[in-house]
């Protein structure tokens, strides 16, 4: 007998797996946006500690998204090739350690440089997943 997709959910129901994958996802979407809404903040106090111009503070913004453009057209077809689990993991680890870098950049370029990266990792998780 067939079944439909509803059907096969009902059957194999919630446990520890769906749980755990679910926290994991919440968890990751989570940091995603809080890496996007401290972006607004960074770009306010870098332009007034470092003196930055308001077309190098919208650079900063924008590597986010050409990093999230790269990492959409990468982190997908590498899901497919080696698996999602694996770079889910990458993914998660890419935001965790590009989002914590940020704290130790010392100069414009090396924040543009690690905004692209938190791109990557953004969009990765979500590329993931689908």
């Amino acid at each position: 007998k067939e079944q439909t997709v509803d059907e096969a959910i009902e059957l194999i129901g919630f446990g520890k797996f769906q749980f755990i994958a679910l926290f994991a996802a919440g968890f990751c979407f989570m940091a995603d946006s809080m890496e996007v809404g401290l972006l607004a903040f960074l770009s306010i106090v870098l332009k007034h500690e470092w003196g930055l111009t308001s077309a190098q503070a919208a650079t900063m913004t924008a590597l986010v998204f050409v990093g999230e453009f790269i990492g959409t057209l990468s982190i997908g077809r590498l899901g497919d090739i080696y698996g999602r689990r694996p770079m889910f993991l990458a993914a998660g680890t890419i935001i965790c350690v590009a989002g914590s870098t940020t704290a130790l950049a010392q100069n414009f370029s090396q924040v543009c440089v690690i905004q692209f990266f938190v791109g990557v990792g953004i969009v990765s998780e979500t590329c993931d997943i689908s």
